[in-house]
């Protein structure tokens, strides 16, 4: 039986999460602590298998508590469940994660079903989990020169799933007008010095836009294979409940 540390201040917030880990794991055993010094001593006390931890609490932050965590047990498996990404915490979890620890950054917008996945990854497949926003931010304090802001990090992720201008419209719940304007961008930020590669620039011409695009995200490293095996999962959900629409069986 997994044994699980939640540190979160809002009560309604842990009650919450109890259900989708009682739904995920089945038979867990869950210790609650409202901030990060009950939950530095609640760690001590039980050793958990895993912290799903808030980062933004009274007395202790949960981006302190992960540090005074790691510095003694570097391989502790920590989920940061936050409503919160600026770069200002990205960039702070980012410089203190030991290389040995498996870990994940969850937003508290999202569904059961992603949070559901977030834990699984983490937790059972040893694989660490960076919700896309997140992962759009630490692209963009990797690439200073090309900066993708969550938006058009968004716009990326539904081009190379395939998806329509008007598909994405209503994804977005933005004009379709709005997705050509975010294409654009992308277009200008990520290939705007595609054609001077002189032995690829005869082939790269023949590729539409948006292929273009996908490339260069894949070659800048935006977005990998893993993440868009994820992403397709959510978007068959998505198709199925916007569309009434059934995926072929395999």
């Amino acid at each position: 039986m997994h044994k699980i540390l939640v540190v979160e201040d809002l009560e309604p917030l842990r009650n919450h999460m109890r259900t989708v880990l009682q739904q995920t794991l089945g038979e867990v055993e869950i210790i609650e602590a409202i901030n990060g010094t009950k939950g530095l001593e609640e760690f001590e006390r039980t050793k958990p298998d895993m912290i799903i931890l808030d980062i933004v609490m009274p007395e202790m932050t949960g981006t302190k508590l992960a540090k005074q965590i790691w510095s003694k047990y570097p391989n502790t498996k920590i989920l940061f469940w936050s409503q919160f990404h600026q770069e200002s915490y990205v960039r702070e979890i980012g410089k203190m994660v030991p290389d040995e620890a498996i870990h994940g950054y969850a937003l508290k917008t999202e569904s059961e079903e992603k949070l559901a996945h977030a834990i699984k990854s983490v937790l059972i497949l040893d694989n660490p989990y960076i919700d896309p926003l997140v992962r759009s931010i630490q692209h963009s304090v990797k690439h200073k020169d090309s900066l993708i802001t969550p938006d058009e990090y968004s716009i990326l992720v539904s081009l190379v799933l395939g998806l329509t201008d008007k598909a994405i419209a209503d994804r977005e719940h933005i004009s379709v007008r709005g997705v050509q304007n975010r294409i654009s961008s992308l277009s200008q930020k990520l290939v705007k010095n595609l054609d001077s590669h002189s032995k690829e620039s005869a082939g790269m011409e023949v590729l539409n836009t948006r292929a273009r695009i996908i490339l260069e995200a894949f070659r800048q490293r935006y977005i990998d294979v893993d993440e868009i095996a994820e992403l397709e999962t959510e978007m068959i959900g998505w198709m199925s409940r916007r569309y009434n629409f059934d995926w072929p069986e395999a």
